[in-house]
């Protein structure tokens, strides 16, 4: 294998294709769209895919890689079963069959030893301190590819939904005045997810020289993200995992960094806060080290090989009524090619 595509990728609501139980009707859509989701997994080919919005069960979807996927894929599972994940959206991590000897994932527990488990909040400034922790823990791949260990880090951090935040923005008044606190909060809660990936990441350097990190996921930075950092400074969460760049060495690149300005979106989302942004917001990001541009290592990331697969989504989906689509995300991807 002379290339390695690397795919992240959110399926909306994933877990309920698997659910069991409806009218007639209910079933053939779900079943229709589980066979979508399969379809374009297959389309896309990635070695290395981390699902987003996957099922609770393993099982479930170690019986998607085995039926709807025809065993092309392995699901690569926790060897202690711990995933330190609340709520029923977890993050998973499908690789093919052929590399799946060499695949493992990081406990849980090792992360949090090197990052922290939990971290001290103030909010506002505040001087009174709470705690906040991940909802859903990073998954860490470890992968053994061309003589080099390769980490990809699976991000889905906590969405920044307000109940009844669209009504309240649209009240005015002391309404909305309380939902841009909540908004606020969360974007802090948010923000120190970031900076506990990145506590991980700064661990790593000081282990390895030059590391071979990947960084993906949703990093739920919406609604308002302008808005936001421009009334009351709260800056972008990919800024907090990319790093300082004081420190070059550490710092992050971004798939799409060169990819055409145009195609740099992976959903569309009219948000109430700024109704006159551009819908096409790009919420899905696949960042990596400097080691893997830099040209010493048995592979590398060359110009124009990070995409959003807008072609292959729209190819999968485009014939399809409403309720088969396969996801509202469109997947990102890069290549990793060997020398």
């Amino acid at each position: 294998m002379s290339d390695l595509k690397v795919t992240s990728w959110n399926i909306e609501h994933m877990k309920r294709l698997f659910e069991t139980g409806g009218s007639a009707t209910v079933q053939q859509r779900r079943s229709r769209r589980r066979a979508t989701v399969a379809a374009q997994v297959m389309a896309l080919d990635a070695d290395v895919l981390c699902v987003l919005e996957g099922p609770s069960s393993a099982a479930d979807m170690k019986n998607f890689c085995a039926h709807d996927l025809a065993g092309n894929w392995q699901l690569i599972e926790a060897a202690d079963g711990q995933y330190g994940t609340r709520g029923s959206q977890y993050i998973w991590f499908l690789v093919k069959s052929a590399l799946a000897a060499d695949a493992s994932l990081l406990p849980v527990a090792t992360f949090r030893e090197f990052a922290g488990e939990s971290w001290k909040v103030h909010y506002w400034g505040d001087f009174e301190e709470q705690t906040h922790r991940h909802y859903r823990a990073p998954q860490t791949l470890l992968l053994d590819w061309r003589g080099e260990r390769l980490e990809f880090i699976g991000l889905h951090l906590k969405s920044k939904f307000v109940q009844r935040g669209s009504s309240d923005w649209a009240a005015g008044g002391q309404q909305q005045q309380d939902f841009i606190r909540a908004a606020i909060k969360a974007r802090i809660k948010l923000t120190t997810e970031a900076q506990n990936v990145r506590n991980y990441i700064d661990r790593k350097f000081a282990q390895l020289a030059a590391p071979n990190i990947f960084v993906m996921g949703d990093l739920n930075d919406g609604p308002g993200k302008e808005y936001f950092e421009r009334q009351y400074l709260f800056f972008d969460l990919l800024s907090n995992i990319q790093g300082d760049v004081f420190f070059a060495r550490r710092f992050l690149n971004h798939a799409l960094f060169d990819a055409p300005e145009e195609l740099r979106w992976s959903v569309d989302f009219q948000d109430f806060v700024d109704p006159e942004r551009d819908p096409h917001i790009l919420l899905d990001h696949i960042l990596f080290t400097q080691a893997l541009v830099e040209g010493t290592k048995p592979f590398e990331i060359r110009s124009g090989a990070g995409r959003v697969e807008h072609e292959i989504h729209e190819q999968i989906n485009a014939p399809l009524p409403l309720y088969a689509h396969s996801s509202d995300h469109r997947p990102v991807s890069v290549i990793l090619s060997g020398k």
